[in-house]
């Protein structure tokens, strides 16, 4: 059974955010804090603001091109309308950031960093028993909890020896070059996440991956039968986006697809056919480099090289390794 370990080790560090990406996140979310934490206008509402969101969660791919930041205020006493005007205007004010760089969405302010390419969404937030509040849409408050979402998210990971946060962010980008835009990645994360609370076999990175495609298209095909997809950080809540049914029936199908390669890749004796599968299912990242290399012994078509050709190149990772028989639960 092809394997092919090291190749997977590979793709993971292909969708990983450079350090470039890093340090710019770093900054923008200072300065963004800087502002709002140091504001005589917050500073009475008892305002800390913290990173949320994928960054937080180490499970962006490349590239990082927005940051997440929740500003918890405890005074936060007004409409989410009103929230958001305060924080606009802080925002807007020519000692922050000034009016070019600073756009009002739906349920937070978007200050734009131009130089790093990168945007961060400042998101206000008030106390609501055990959770917080957020604008919403409709102008009013919603219940969060993405802080309890790291936690998990840092659990779950630990108990699959590390391998949840690289499987989420191959999951990730396995959207990101099949589909539209919408679902997002946002939605795909908290699928992966059902996967692996639900147990899957496999020990190692190739047969994780298989079985979380699976389970990510076998939960997709539940939601478009009329199933809800629960919200693992407020019991009884639900997790709701912004998807056409067109657009969720294309996701379902397409990753039913991907699904059932990946797992004829894992099934396959065949090393280049099967490394060939994967690359198909990875896709290419931002940079335009194909995700999943291929063997030193195969061709970019998924065929062998000569022997002659390869004799002296074969890497460790080319062989075959028998599949992973542990389960997580």
């Amino acid at each position: 059974m092809a394997q092919l370990i090291t190749q997977f080790e590979k793709a993971c560090s292909n969708v990983e955010p450079d350090a470039e990406d890093i340090a710019n996140a770093a900054e923008a979310h200072a300065a963004i804090r800087d502002v709002l934490d140091n504001h005589p206008d917050l500073v009475v509402k008892g305002i800390d603001t913290v990173l949320i969101g994928s960054y937080k969660r180490h499970v962006s791919i490349r590239r990082v091109k927005d940051v997440d930041v929740l500003s918890r205020t405890d005074g936060l006493d007004m409409t989410a309308p009103e929230a958001l005007d305060l924080f606009e205007q802080i925002l807007c004010h020519e000692d922050a950031f000034g009016e070019d760089r600073v756009e009002r969405q739906d349920r937070s302010i978007k200050i734009g960093f131009p130089d790093y390419n990168l945007d961060v969404d400042a998101v206000p937030a008030r106390p609501a028993g055990e959770y917080w509040e957020i604008p919403d849409r409709g102008a009013t408050w919603t219940k969060t909890n993405p802080e309890k979402l790291t936690t998990l998210s840092s659990t779950i990971n630990g108990t699959f020896d590390g391998l949840y946060v690289p499987i989420v962010k191959l999951i990730r980008q396995s959207r990101r070059a099949n589909l539209d835009r919408r679902p997002g990645g946002f939605y795909f994360e908290i699928l992966t996440y059902h996967a692996f609370n639900n147990g899957l076999d496999g020990d190692n990175l190739p047969t994780l991956f298989v079985a979380a495609m699976r389970s990510v298209a076998d939960q997709l095909a539940e939601v478009v039968n009329g199933g809800d997809v629960e919200d693992p950080t407020m019991p009884g809540e639900y997790i709701t986006v912004r998807v056409t049914d067109a657009q969720l029936l294309a996701a379902a199908r397409k990753f039913a697809a991907l699904a059932d390669k990946a797992e004829g890749a894992l099934g396959n004796d065949d090393l280049c056919g099967s490394a060939l599968a994967f690359r198909e299912v990875l896709g290419k990242n931002s940079d335009d480099e194909w995700v999943f290399p291929m063997p030193a012994s195969c061709n970019d078509d998924g065929t062998r090289k000569a022997v002659a050709t390869v004799s002296s190149t074969a890497t460790a990772g080319d062989q075959d390794v028998p599949a992973g028989n542990r389960r997580f639960a």
